[in-house]
């Protein structure tokens, strides 16, 4: 019984860790005493809801000043109104080939396909946020889930929408200049 309690809290304790795992670029910037966090603001991919919310992706190159190390990122803002509040969440180097790969392989090539009565959903998943681009019959929406790394509030905030999905083309140029 001691050993079923034991592997019990072991597996909880690991699920909720490998919810919260943080990208290279957030245990940079934690570990570092003095930080330059310098962004492109000319390379940006912008989506809007029609209730005025919005995601924001950017390049960002983040500078320990005391010993000149850089490392370069995606930083991702968010602004939603259920509850009201703006979060932010990066994506580090090591996870951008992949978040490249996965657009190009799976969600531009999909961009004009419609289904009926079927659907789709590609998902990405990073560190500290999942990309979703879902097909369904006449539809397309594209939903961001930034997890949350403050002890209060929700565990994850949610943006979605449906008018914004070709600006997925752009999400994709603004990965591939931070390599």
């Amino acid at each position: 019984m001691k050993n079923i309690i034991t592997l019990l809290l072991l597996l909880s304790f690991s699920q909720s860790f490998s919810q919260y795992m943080e990208s290279s670029t957030r245990r940079f910037i934690d570990d570092t005493q003095f930080i330059l966090i310098s962004k492109d603001w000319n390379t940006t991919a912008e989506f809007y809801s029609g209730i005025g919310e919005y995601i924001k992706f950017f390049p960002i190159e983040v500078t320990n000043l005391k010993s000149n190390v850089k490392e370069k990122g995606l930083q991702l803002d968010m602004h939603i109104t259920q509850p009201d509040v703006y979060k932010t969440a990066w994506v580090g180097l090591d996870e951008i080939d992949e978040f490249v790969y996965f657009l190009e392989t799976n969600v531009v090539p999909n961009l004009d396909v419609t289904f009926k009565k079927q659907s789709a959903e590609y998902i990405f998943k990073a560190k500290e946020m999942s990309f979703s681009f879902l097909i369904d019959e006449k539809r397309k929406r594209v939903s961001v889930t930034l997890n949350n790394y403050d002890e209060i509030g929700l565990p994850n905030y949610y943006f979605w929408t449906e008018t914004q999905v070709n600006k997925i083309p752009e999400l994709l140029a603004v990965l591939k200049k931070i390599k």
